[in-house]
């Protein structure tokens, strides 16, 4: 009976092991160098789909940019297909520099920033990943978003905004400065700052954790929600109480939404951080 099991299996392991080899697999490496004010009225724009983005700020003038483009398919005609196609798309404007894939079948919004998937392309013969790995001037602002296979890294930069997306994968900004935006659907947060932001900032997390560190100086009023999480903080709370947002109807006058959103000030109040989970904790910690 063992002996009949085993013969069973082997051709199955045979034939796992066959469509493996028969993998197509094609790989390069992309470096290029942007001339890049250091000032912070530019800003990097990364809207990648496949792959991760890791960038780290340096005092200097240009963008240096390297990037991994790998395609695969399961033969060598959709290998090629997706060497001619498949393309890192830099578009260079007065103070902004956007990167992203392209294709025949991606269509992206640059106005708008976003992409464009009802379209009547057939599923491409190949698939294909972008990790990104750059060195940026430090004073720049930051907007970088991935979907798939990746994680995104921000490290030492100090300029006036930062925002980060990712959908499966976390995103880790270390050691920054400015207004934050971050949203991530499956994975962690972790955040430090060199300075706090002065201007209000948002942390979203679906399913993951938050962990934030804040220079001891922190004043800010903190709301959170959360749906299946908690919020820890070992800053001293100077005061609790609810808040109730204020909006104008079509006519300008004023209406009001109720829900429960608790909010914590910590020093004086000065300037208002907004955390959401849905299935994770918010760690707010001191440096």
């Amino acid at each position: 009976m063992k002996q009949l099991i085993f013969m069973v299996c082997l051709p199955l392991l045979v034939g796992i092991q066959c469509a493996k080899a028969q993998q197509e697999k094609f790989t390069e490496q992309i470096k290029k160098e942007i001339p890049f004010s250091n000032n912070s009225e530019n800003t990097l724009i990364i809207k990648n789909v496949f792959g991760s983005i890791s960038v780290e700020g340096y005092n200097g003038g240009q963008i240096i940019l390297e990037v991994q483009r790998t395609i695969t398919a399961d033969n060598a005609a959709g290998l090629e297909l997706g060497k001619q196609e498949l393309e890192l798309k830099i578009i260079q404007e007065a103070n902004r520099v956007v990167l992203h894939p392209d294709a025949p079948y991606i269509q992206f919004d640059k106005d708008n920033l976003r992409y464009n998937w009802c379209n009547n392309y057939e599923e491409p013969q190949y698939e294909h990943n972008l990790n990104f790995n750059l060195k940026v001037p430090n004073s720049i602002n930051i907007d970088v978003s991935t979907v798939n296979n990746g994680e995104v890294l921000v490290k030492n930069t100090k300029g006036e905004m930062v925002i980060a997306e990712n959908i499966n994968g976390g995103i880790t900004l270390t050691n920054i400065t400015g207004k934050t935006k971050v949203d991530c659907i499956n994975g962690g947060v972790n955040i430090s700052y060199a300075n706090n932001p002065k201007s209000p900032s948002r942390y979203y997390s679906l399913n993951g954790d938050i962990n934030i560190s804040y220079q001891k100086a922190l004043s800010a009023n903190i709301s959170f929600k959360s749906m299946n999480g908690e919020m820890y903080t070992d800053f001293d709370i100077n005061k609790q109480f609810m808040k109730a947002d204020k909006e104008a109807d079509n006519k300008n006058r004023a209406k009001y939404k109720y829900e429960a959103k608790p909010i914590v000030q910590i020093g004086d109040g000065q300037v208002d951080f907004e955390f959401e989970t849905l299935n994770g904790n918010v760690f707010i910690k001191k440096i």
